[in-house]
């Protein structure tokens, strides 16, 4: 087909960018959702990822043009398909910036069960919201998130409230009150239980540096 080189490296530049980006920021919105483990350096390669694409798909959409004016009353559906691939990439940079500002507004915690009980069920509680995070065996682990509140949301030098959040364990014959250590909003927090029912901060210790 004549020109179909042109219209084959505009798909390619159209995919490379979305199927790129969306790996990147499904890789660090999973790590965090289920691990609660900050690849921080995702978040890095992101941005510069938006970087390249933006030229990558730039010319992508002049070899389309260029194929469109050479070839487009023969190859009418594959130019219109082409220019999808191409434009799809501006609504979903604008999709993964929004999702990634509102994960980012999340403080994620993965709780350790090493109480040596079972049906262990952990609930968090702050002065405004309440929580229940499931319940889990000995050996366990839970992962959810919270949305820590600031002095002053509006300031970036603000601090997070934390005396009044607290985990509440609930075991067969016993409750456990256990307020949680400071963390910020973004922030990802390991937890232990031990078997005195003591809450033990492993911050950052499974977390990529």
């Amino acid at each position: 087909m004549k020109n179909k080189t042109l219209y084959n490296i505009s798909v390619f530049c159209g995919l490379v960018p979305l199927t790129g980006g969306l790996f990147i920021f499904f890789t660090w919105w999973i790590a965090r959702a289920f691990f609660a483990k900050d690849l921080d350096q995702f978040e890095g390669y992101g941005f510069l990822w938006l970087f390249l694409s933006f030229f990558i798909a730039t010319t992508g959409l002049l070899l389309l043009i260029i194929f469109l004016f050479r070839n487009y009353p023969n190859f009418r559906r594959q130019t219109l398909l082409g220019l999808f691939l191409v434009l799809v990439n501006i609504p979903a940079v604008y999709w993964v910036l929004d999702k990634q500002e509102n994960l980012n507004k999340r403080a994620y915690i993965r709780i350790y069960n090493n109480t040596n009980q079972n049906d262990v069920e952990i609930t968090l509680e702050g002065s405004d919201f309440k929580k229940n995070f499931g319940t889990f065996d000995d050996g366990e682990t839970l992962v959810n998130y919270y949305f820590p509140r600031y002095v002053d949301e509006r300031r970036n030098d603000s601090y997070p409230i934390v005396d009044t959040v607290t985990v509440i364990v609930k075991g067969k014959f016993t409750t456990q009150y256990l307020t949680l250590p400071p963390i910020e909003k973004g922030q990802c927090a390991q937890l232990y239980i031990d078997k005195e029912f003591k809450l033990i901060e492993k911050m950052n210790e499974f977390n990529t540096e």
